[in-house]
């Protein structure tokens, strides 16, 4: 699993960072280990608003007292302990997809496949990315006689941010689109603690760019997360990961473009009546 939060924690109490490394590890391990232990017991197989009212007040409790805890010993948002508690958030999440509970796909954040190129030796080389959370597989691929090798092939990438501003919009943005382009059956995706660019700015990128969408967690700096922000990015990650490995044919009527989850749910409802 991909706790990067945790590994943040151990390289920080590793380097006695900024001499607070006593202090960090007991933080460890008087709140985060139970903050941690406690979501990884929630299981999101079947979840509902209600698993996330759960859920988000752990989130909230764990996140006041991290944020109380880096004021009072000086460690700065350089840190990224904060940030990193968002990229964590993920893993506990989608850890009981089917697919990844089976093994199939799994969680990256390194070496994300973004394209080949041929070399000067006129052999191939991997363009790769890497992201804030990636749901994929890795694969070995085998050309001509070169050593086989091995991609991880995203099929749900997204960018945690604590807050996205207009330059980290471009950024990602741009990010997105190199992925899908070299992955096209891909979704992007930006998870955000909240919102500091302009609304023109989101409006515009409907039309242009190839995020799938953007989620906002907090109303603004310094707010809690609201759960229902939560789910619905656990909903649509969810489906997204559905509609590959589950949708091969069209189902009419209903949508064509977009995964046709929702229509069917309708449909089973009315006959469970």
């Amino acid at each position: 699993m991909l706790y990067i939060h945790q590994s943040n924690f151990d390289t920080k109490i590793e380097s006695n960072y900024h001499g607070q490394g006593p202090a960090l590890r007991k933080f460890k391990e008087e709140y985060y280990e139970p903050f941690r232990k406690a979501l990884f017991n929630i299981d999101f197989t079947n979840a509902t608003t209600d698993t996330f009212v759960e859920a988000t007040k752990l989130i909230n409790v764990y996140a006041k007292r991290l944020s109380e805890f880096s004021s009072e010993h000086g460690i700065m948002s350089q840190s990224k302990l904060e940030s990193t508690l968002l990229e964590e958030l993920s893993v506990y999440l989608f850890k009981d997809i089917p697919e990844v509970k089976r093994k199939k796909l799994d969680f990256y954040n390194k070496g994300i496949f973004a394209g080949l190129k041929i070399n000067s030796n006129l052999s191939l080389d991997i363009i790769k990315k890497d992201v804030d959370f990636c749901i994929g597989r890795k694969i070995k691929l085998s050309i001509e006689d070169q050593e086989p090798i091995v991609l991880t092939i995203p099929l749900v990438s997204v960018e945690v941010k604590t807050y996205l501003d207009a330059t980290m919009f471009g950024e990602v943005k741009s990010s997105s689109k190199t992925l899908k382009s070299a992955n096209p059956n891909s979704k992007a995706y930006v998870l955000m603690g909240y919102k500091c660019l302009a609304d023109e700015h989101v409006l515009a990128a409907r039309q242009d760019s190839t995020l799938d969408e953007l989620f906002v967690l907090r109303e603004g700096e310094g707010k809690p997360i609201d759960p229902y922000a939560l789910y619905i990015y656990w909903r649509e990650i969810s489906s997204a990961i559905r509609s590959v490995t589950t949708n091969n044919s069209l189902s009419v009527p209903g949508r064509l473009l977009m995964y046709n989850d929702m229509y069917q749910r309708l449909i089973a409802e009315k006959k469970n009546k």
